[in-house]
């Protein structure tokens, strides 16, 4: 069995990408769409940048965050479609999609279903190993972290 997972936080404008193994940290970026390409390009460019995440890193499965509509329903709809891409090249390499919901994902890296922002960073740099880098690690990436901690703490890879 794989232990190694593709997180991802699913955005349109930002897609945070997580590898994780064990409670090691190996890899996390966004991948960012030009706001001035066309919406297809920008869906491509998401999918080419999965693409080559798996390729390089080889995970066994992709854990993913479930689709929370709000009040924005045009902006849901590009980041379903941005899922549908992911999904897809998640499928297409042969691996095993986990999806899970902003709630689980607060549950199982704070333990509080209704967590914020804030709680969820500090508990995602307290339960995986993060190396120090110049960058600053944006929302989307640490999101995509605390989706692959809750694969890994319902799958039993950490622990």
């Amino acid at each position: 069995m794989n232990a190694r997972v593709l997180a991802i936080d699913p955005g349109f404008d930002r897609v945070g990408v997580a590898i994780l193994e064990k409670d090691n940290l190996l890899y996390s970026e966004c991948i960012e769409t030009d706001r001035k390409s066309p919406h297809a390009e920008r869906l491509l460019q998401i999918g080419v940048e999965v693409r080559r995440v798996i390729k390089k890193w080889k995970p066994g499965d992709l854990a993913i965050e479930e689709l929370f509509f709000n009040k924005n329903i045009t902006n849901a709809l590009k980041v379903s479609e941005a899922r549908g891409v992911i999904v897809y090249e998640a499928v297409r390499a042969g691996l095993e999609v986990h999806e899970y919901s902003p709630q689980a994902i607060k549950i199982a890296v704070t333990g509080y279903g209704k967590a914020d922002k804030t709680q969820v960073e500090s508990m995602v740099r307290k339960l995986v190993k993060i190396a120090e880098t110049e960058r600053k690690m944006l929302d989307d990436e640490l999101d995509a972290i605390a989706v692959g901690i809750t694969h890994l703490a319902s799958v039993k890879y950490i622990c």
